[in-house]
Parts: C-alpha cells; sequence; structure tokens
C-alpha cells in the first residue's frame, strides 16, 4: 500500500536559492511514496519536511513559538505569566508532552526506501544520517519526558507484526539514542558549504545532541531511581559510563576548533544581548543547530506576547523574572547577587535613579531582564526609550496605590502617576514582579511587535551549552580542571570574575544564568531530581519600587525605595516526587501501556 507522504511543492527554488532556510520550508502539497523517492530534489524536499514537522517540537530551542502557557520557564523559578489563567501551583505540565508515532512512523518509512532511492549513494548515505538523527532527537525528548517507551525502529504492518509494542527501558532507549549517534556521527559532514550548515544535521550537531542526551541518562542514573523493572530510571552504576560519554562528546566539539562563544561586540551586555537575536546564523560561530525564521511568512509571536506594557500592541508582558532569577545574577567581582534593598539595620536604601539598585550586577542580567529605569526601544517608543515601573508613592507613613496606571498624584508640574507607565500592578495585566524578559526580544524603535513579527534564530544547540554541559559531566566524574576551564570561559565572555575553583553548586548555577529563559531550567530540575526540593510550597517573590513624595519638589528630583514581597495573588508552588516522569496516555491504541508512576 502506498504511503502518502509530505512534499514541497517549490523544492527546486529551495534547493538552488533557499538552503539556509531548510529547517523552515513548509509542505504544500501530497504526492505518492514512489515519486518521492524518484529525483533528487523529491527526496531533498521530503527530507526537509521531516524538519518542518518536528518544527517547534525542536522543543529546545531558545523560545516557544506557540502559546504564552508553552514557556517553560513560567512553570519553574526564572519567571510567571502575567495573565489571571496563567497561575501555576503544580508545576507539572501536560501540555510539555511528545508523542509523534506518526512521525516516527514517517521516519522509519523514509529510512528503510532512501538507500534504494534514484539520487546517488553520497545523497542516500546523508539523508540516511540525517534521518536517523532526527529520529535520535524524537526518542531522546519522550525519554526526557516518559522514560522508557516503545522503541520502533521499522514500519510495523498490520497483521504481520504486533502493533502493541510494549515499553523498552529507559536506559534501553537512551542506549538506542547514543548508538543511532555514533552511526551517524562519522558520516554527517562537519559542513556543507551551502548554508545550511546551522539549520540541519552536521557531524557536530550530532555531537551536540550526544552531548545532551547523555548528560541526561548520566543525571537518571545518578540522581534518579529504578521504578517499573526500569521502565522509569537507570542503574545507578551506568552513571560515570553516561557522564563520559557526555564528556567525550562535547569535549569532540571544542577540540574542533569550529565552534566558540560569539564575542563580536566589545561590551559583555551588549554582546550577550547580540548573540539571540542581533547575528546571522550563519555567520555566528556559536550556533551548532538552529532553526531559521523570515517575514513575512515564516514567523512567530514572541515580541507580541512578552513586549511591556508602554511598548505592547495588545497581549505583552507575559514573561514576568522573578526576584529568585535577578539574585543568581552576580556581581562583577564574583560576590552573591542578593539586592540590596535594606542597609544593615534593615531600613530601605533611598535610590535616586531607581536602575541604580542594579549597578554592578553581571552583564548578562542587563541582556537578559528588563529592570526598574532599563533602556527600551521598540514600537516607535510611544512614551519613551525607557522602562518605567513604580508600584506607587510613599508619602510620608503611608503608601498610596492606585492600580489605574492612569491615575495621579500631585498636582500641576509635579503631579505623576501612582504606578509607572509599566505597572507593577496586581490587578490588571502588566508585570507582576517588576521586570519583564529581554533575551530575544527585537530592540529596535522603529519595530512594531504585531503577531508573527518576530523571527530571530530560534537556537537549538549552541556552543555555551556545550561548555556547559562538558562542566557538568567533568565535574561528576571529578576531572574539575577540565569544570574550571570550561566554566570560567563561559565567565570571562559574559564579564564576570573568573572562578579560582569550582563545584558542582556553582556549575549547577552558572547554567541557570547563562541559560535563562532558553527552556533548560525546567528539564534541569527533573534531571536533577531536585524539583520537589525547590518547589514545596515555596513563593516566588517580586521586587516593587516606590516614590518618595517631598512636597514641593519636582518627582524627577525624589528617590525611590524597593520592597521585596511575595508575588501578589499567585500560589505557592509544589513538585509532586511522583510526577518526575509524564503520564503515559492510556487510551484508544496506546491502552496497552505500562503507566508511570504516580498516574
Amino acid at each position: 500500500m502506498k504511503k502518502l507522504l509530505y512534499i514541497l511543492c517549490l523544492f527546486v527554488l529551495a534547493i538552488s536559492a533557499c538552503n539556509k532556510d531548510f529547517v523552515n520550508l513548509q509542505p504544500t502539497t501530497i504526492i505518492s511514496g514512489t515519486a518521492a523517492y524518484s529525483t533528487p530534489s523529491a527526496v531533498y524536499a521530503l527530507m526537509a519536511s521531516f524538519y518542518s514537522r518536528i518544527g517547534s517540537n525542536f522543543e529546545d530551542q531558545t523560545y516557544s513559538e506557540g502559546f504564552p502557557p508553552n514557556y517553560t520557564g513560567t512553570w519553574t523559578d526564572e519567571s510567571i505569566g502575567t495573565f489571571p489563567w496563567a497561575n501555576v501551583s503544580n508545576t507539572v505540565s501536560g501540555g510539555f508532552g511528545w508523542w509523534d508515532y506518526g512521525l516516527m512512523k514517517d521516519l522509519n518509512d523514509f529510512i528503510a526506501k532512501i538507500p534504494s532511492a534514484n539520487i546517488g549513494q553520497d545523497l542516500r548515505t546523508r539523508y540516511l544520517a540525517e534521518a536517523k538523527f532526527l529520529r535520535a532527537y524524537m526518542y531522546f525528548g519522550m525519554a526526557k519526558r516518559y522514560g522508557g517507551v516503545p522503541l520502533i525502529t521499522k514500519v510495523l504492518v498490520p497483521g504481520v507484526d504486533n502493533l502493541q509494542v510494549p515499553r523498552s527501558t529507559e536506559q534501553q532507549v537512551y542506549d538506542f539514542v547514543g548508538s543511532q549517534l555514533d552511526t551517524v556521527i562519522n558520516v554527517l559532514n562537519p559542513a556543507y558549504g551551502d548554508g545550511s550548515d546551522k539549520f540541519r544535521a552536521t557531524k557536530y550537531t550530532a555531537y551536540a545532541l550526544k552531548c545532551r542526551a547523555m548528560l541526561y541518562a548520566a543525571s537518571e542514573a545518578e540522581y534518579g531511581s529504578v521504578q517499573l523493572n526500569g521502565l522509569v530510571g537507570i542503574p545507578a552504576s551506568a552513571a560515570r559510563d553516561y557522564w563520559q560519554k557526555a564528556h567525550d562528546a562535547g569535549l569532540a566539539i571544542i577540540q574542533s576548533g569550529a565552534f566558540g562563544l560569539y564575542q563580536a561586540n566589545a561590551d559583555p551586555a551588549t554582546n550577550f544581548q547580540q548573540l539571540f537575536n542581533g547575528t546571522d546564523a550563519t555567520s555566528n560561530k556559536e550556533i551548532l543547530f538552529a532553526k531559521a525564521y523570515a517575514l513575512p511568512n515564516n514567523a512567530y509571536s514572541l515580541d507580541f506576547f512578552n513586549e511591556p506594557q508602554s511598548f505592547k500592541v495588545d497581549w505583552g508582558n507575559y514573561t514576568n523574572p522573578t526576584v529568585e532569577l535577578v539574585e543568581q545574577f552576580e556581581y562583577t567581582d564574583g560576590s552573591p547577587g542578593k539586592l540590596k534593598v535594606n542597609d544593615a539595620n534593615g531600613k530601605p536604601i533611598q535610590y535616586k535613579n531607581p536602575a541604580d539598585l542594579f549597578a554592578g550586577k553581571d552583564p548578562r542580567f542587563f541582556a537578559s531582564i528588563l529592570y526598574p529605569n532599563a533602556e527600551w526601544h521598540a514600537n516607535g517608543d510611544p512614551k519613551g526609550g525607557y522602562i518605567e515601573l513604580r508600584r506607587g508613592i510613599v508619602v510620608g507613613t503611608d503608601t498610596l496605590i492606585n492600580e489605574d496606571l492612569s491615575k495621579t498624584y500631585g498636582t500641576g508640574a509635579n503631579a505623576i502617576t501612582f504606578n509607572g507607565k509599566d505597572g507593577p500592578t496586581v490587578s490588571n495585566e502588566s508585570t507582576k514582579t517588576g521586570f519583564f524578559m529581554k533575551k530575544f526580544l527585537t530592540e529596535s524603535s522603529t519595530f512594531v511587535p504585531n503577531l508573527n513579527k518576530s523571527a530571530a534564530t530560534g537556537i537549538i544547540f549552541r556552543y555555551g551549552e556545550v561548555l556547559l554541559n562538558f562542566a557538568e559531566a567533568s565535574i561528576e566524574l571529578g576531572n574539575t580542571g577540565d569544570a574550571l576551564t570550561a566554566i570560567n570561559q563561559i565567565r570571562s565572555r559574559a564579564g564576570i570574575k573568573q572562578l579560582g575553583s569550582v563545584t558542582r553548586d556553582q556549575v549547577r548555577h552558572e547554567r541557570t544564568v547563562e541559560m535563562a529563559f532558553e527552556n533548560q531550567r525546567y528539564w534541569d530540575l527533573r534531571r536533577w531530581h531536585i524539583a520537589d526540593k525547590v518547589f514545596n510550597n515555596t513563593p516566588l517573590h517580586a521586587l516593587f519600587p516606590y516614590l518618595v513624595w517631598k512636597d514641593n519638589t519636582s518627582p524627577a528630583n525624589m528617590s525611590y525605595i524597593f520592597r521585596k514581597v511575595q508575588i501578589p495573588n499567585r500560589p505557592t508552588r509544589t513538585f509532586i516526587p511522583s510526577t518526575y516522569y509524564f503520564s503515559i496516555g492510556t487510551s484508544g491504541a496506546d491502552s496497552y501501556l505500562t503507566q508511570n508512576p504516580g498516574y
């Protein structure tokens, strides 16, 4: 029976002119399986369609394409979602599931048929390796969610094959991922020379996936527990081998010399900001693998959902960083990042400029988070190129607050709104924490953050993560020298004091700061099995600035104080230990599968 496969109608143009947008190509027509393998251009288009169908399920890219609840960071201690329906108490979300055996079936079919396709042997070998990479990526994505899953490596034929394939153990799935990547690493080219290197699997993309996947396997073996006869969990005895595999895969990338940390701008904050939204991915040596976007027809809406209050078009404000994350960013001298809100006697410190509270912070803070009085330019700068945040006004011993952003206090030239133009507020949809996410946002006074106007490259693997993975594997293996070297490279690029020695907690801390909002924290807390400790009826906190009123004085000459408070109208967060693995679907075709613990 012929199986219908998605194909691109404009594949000839794609081959000749659009290689750099390979992973963006969208399937628009359907032709039969026979025709799909009849010409080089048809096979090219079919392979492109697999990348496209995985689409946003390259879920480890630096942001979500979809609706705001799909931002994993808002389900951690990084941030909260502004809107009332974004309240999170139990930090388990079934919305992050990935169970696409339809695509898996098509990849298996492609892997079976590509050896006899009507194309040259070099292309057959390359496309076979790419398909195996994508299949390994999918199995890794499922293993980190569910543990062991049915390991299906061929197209099952009704009446011939058993269609009720049982779950393999979690270790078997990770071992399959590792072995598949080993088979393609020496087949895939280090580079293709046609502009597609960053947007499809290469030798080093496969190394990067192996480095990450083996790190996750090692973490489960080291910190998890075996349940259901190994359907979830990996024996502790296997941990060291997985740590070593992650270390070696990272080392292969490092020693290749093909990649490096992005360092195009002398200012470390500007440099870090440009890494994500100011460079052409094809010339950015930090990017190993990415998803490309282009206006007008292949963009997304990150800016639309996250632009600060006075710069938004409609929604805006969604991702509100917490004080917990803000204080993870150290000061450049290496001292802890606790904000200096009160003096030694507990009295609020007054700041003439609210931004002065953050002076000396790790430059990555200024590139990642918008804070009171931060400079910002977007949407024509309708109310000035800065973030104005003020929760209320302190008059003597009274604190005056009004949720209406337009309401004023004082008279004449000294009148000023109770709130800043960007909040924060409790009852409406401005920021609830006193901060906005900056990382990935487009900063340009001419940029209008409408729906589907964001087009920055979606980074899936970057060299900074490779160094962090390598450092983590090294520290777990007892090789503190390698870990220290890798971490200090990260800190040097960031513009922060280097370490003289390093511990596991410092490696994890560096990962939290360097990769804030990059969809890593959610999975890190789970694989380290510390989510139930971090979230145990845990409150998260906001920072509220208040103007200290002085009669007969211009507000521009008044000072601000700050108060750290539990985020209003948000519940504490708890993680249930039995939910380190997602629920297995047990209805319909999957009803025969063994359910995970806790469901």
